[in-house]
């Protein structure tokens, strides 16, 4: 199995640059293709197996609705998260015909936690292989330099520059643009200072 490292969101503003390694992922497949596979694999029809997996989601809809997790060995273990939606969200939830409680409350998603044995079995048949380079969630074909000047000319029409408008401005990930600023603003030439520090920290013209 195929794997890539793609960078991490900052979303604590640290600066720093973390990745996470992604399944390369081939294709989805199909359930017709699933059902039929089964099928040769097995002395059932394709319709006894599709009539065994509805069952099954039945009864997990019955024990899940009424406050039960579900455990199938070998599979998993099944039960239901919980979310709450605003006013505005919770009216965009009942038009779907969804059903939410007076504070907003609703069924998020389903929780799935695999069986131990499943995945040690998978850990044990599965062997990686790493492509490509580390991928960045941001694209950007702009130079440093033209970014700096990108940073000057919004500093022509505002007071201050932060981090999270660095980022938005030049398409470019928390951590780079962290970096990027503090390095503009190191240089004396460059035409930017920093002012204050920590989350208060913003960048001026110099």
């Amino acid at each position: 199995m195929e794997y890539t490292f793609q960078e991490m969101p900052d979303v604590h503003k640290t600066g720093e640059r973390k990745v996470f390694p992604k399944v390369t992922h081939c294709s989805r497949i199909p359930n017709d293709f699933l059902m039929t596979h089964l099928a040769e694999r097995t002395s059932y029809g394709t319709g006894t197996i599709e009539g065994v997996i509805n069952e099954l989601t039945e009864e997990l809809d019955f024990y899940l609705t009424n406050g039960h997790s579900v455990k199938v060995d070998g599979l998993g273990t099944f039960n239901l998260s919980l979310g709450m939606k605003n006013r505005e969200e919770a009216e965009t939830v009942k038009e779907r015909g969804e059903r939410y409680d007076t504070y907003g409350v609703y069924i998020k998603t389903i929780n799935f936690i695999p069986d131990q044995r499943w995945l040690y079995r998978l850990r044990r048949m599965t062997t990686l292989y790493k492509v490509g380079e580390v991928k960045e969630l941001y694209h950007n074909k702009t130079t440093l330099e033209e970014r700096r000047q990108m940073v000057l000319q919004y500093l022509e029409e505002h007071p201050y520059i932060r981090v999270k408008d660095y980022v938005y401005l030049a398409y470019v990930p928390h951590s780079r643009a962290a970096k990027e600023l503090k390095q503009f603003s190191q240089d004396p030439e460059g035409g930017i200072r920093s002012s204050g520090s920590g989350s208060h920290k913003v960048y001026v013209k110099r």
